[in-house]
This record gives structure tokens, sequence and C-alpha cells, in this order.
């Protein structure tokens, strides 16, 4: 039984043991007390697994931001810093150019050691330009300021490697479904979709794919790692 239960915490299971315990202990002396000690389980099972599963989606709910992509069909993901889920090595800053046209720049980094700087042994950067509502944005523009652009650093075992998209065939794009404007600020987040093909910089034949990129981007973090509510 402790097989099926193994997703409940020690100290629960300690506490099942106790009861289970307690009416081995007893002995009934006819079927009405063999039920009674069965619906007392079973409401016992019940109380443990609801409250188990509440907890766990109070966790999940804490995070304000999201971000996962695949390269070359493998899952990628940032980097969690130390033990709080809560920090997670993702900025999203966002930069008023007019009155209803704004750029946002998100910066990830993914390492063994959770390295947030230029050593990191991946970082991904995509910054899309005069964004004003949801629908597609072409990602064309060479790496710069003000530049609609995404760039994939590897940086392992010292062999750096550097991929941009194309500025010459449109192959890389982003889709904003949502904006997440707030009351309290003039910051808005974004929850949309990238996918494209990057090139080597300095062999144009090497190349990646990165597609399935989803992101939610509620709370904007220019110079933060954490995700949840302040």
């Amino acid at each position: 039984m402790y097989r099926k239960l193994g997703f409940i915490k020690k100290d629960k299971i300690s506490y099942i043991n106790i009861i289970i315990n307690l009416i081995g202990e007893t002995k009934p002396d006819n079927m009405t007390n063999y039920l009674k000690i069965g619906i007392l389980l079973t409401g016992l099972l019940f109380f443990v697994l609801g409250c188990s599963e509440k907890i766990v989606i109070k966790q999940e709910s804490k995070l304000l931001n999201s971000f996962t992509m695949n390269i070359n069909d493998q899952i990628w993901q940032p980097s969690v810093i130390g033990n709080d889920s809560c920090s997670v090595a993702l900025q999203c800053a966002m930069t008023t150019i007019h009155a209803d046209e704004n750029f946002y720049t998100i910066t990830m980094y993914k390492d063994s050691q959770s390295k947030t700087n230029s050593e990191s042994e991946n970082i991904f950067r995509l910054q899309i330009m005069d964004v004003n509502g949801a629908g597609s944005y072409p990602i064309s523009d060479p790496f710069g300021d003000f530049k609609s652009y995404a760039r994939f650093v590897k940086n392992e075992s010292g062999n750096k490697q550097i991929y941009d998209n194309s500025t010459t065939i449109a192959s890389s794009v982003v889709k904003i479904d949502e904006l997440f404007p707030t009351n309290s600020s003039a910051l808005i987040g974004i929850k949309g979709s990238f996918s494209g093909i990057l090139y080597n910089r300095d062999n144009p034949k090497d190349s990646i794919v990165i597609d399935s990129c989803i992101f939610s981007l509620k709370k904007l973090n220019r110079n933060s790692f954490y995700q949840c509510a302040d």
C-alpha cells in the first residue's frame, strides 16, 4: 500500500500507520464494526489525498512567469537558482518607445552551476520590437539595440558558439497571444510563442531549430530572477 501512496509525505504515512495499528488492535465482533472500520479508513485516505492535492496546486499557482521550448527536439528550460522554485534564471524587460508601442527583451540562462552571466553554459535572448497588441512579429533584424532578434549561445567546455536568426530568410517569428496590463504599474506582461531557425554565426551550415517555445510573463523583472509575487 505504501508504494501506491509514495507521493504522500512521510509524516502523513506515519499517521496513517498509527491509525491502522490502533484499528488492528481492535477486535470487531460483528459485520457492522468491520464496516465502520472500512468507512473510517476510506475517509482518512480521502482526507490525506485531498490535503496533498491542495498543497501541490498552491505551490504551482505561485509562479507568475513561465518559459519552455524545444531545441532540436530537446526540451530546454532556464535553470532554477538554488532550492527556491520561485528563483528561475529568466528576466523580461519592457521599454516604451511610443505611446502605444513597447519592446520586450527576454533573457534566460541554463547552467549546471546556476551561472547567470556571459559564462553561462546556455544563454537565450529574444527581443521583440514595436509590440502594440496580439499578433505576429517577424524576428529578422541583426543582433543589436532596438532590433527584433533571437540569439542562442552555447558556451560548453570553453567552446562558445553563437546562433542568430536569419536576416534574409523569414524563418523566425513571435506570436503574441495576450497582453497583461495592470492598474498599479505601467508595465504590461505578455503571453505568446516563438519558433525559428538560428544559424551559427561562424558556420552558416550549422543551425538549430527552436519550436514549442511558449512563454507567459505576467511579472516583468528586469533586475531580478524572482518569478513569484513580491
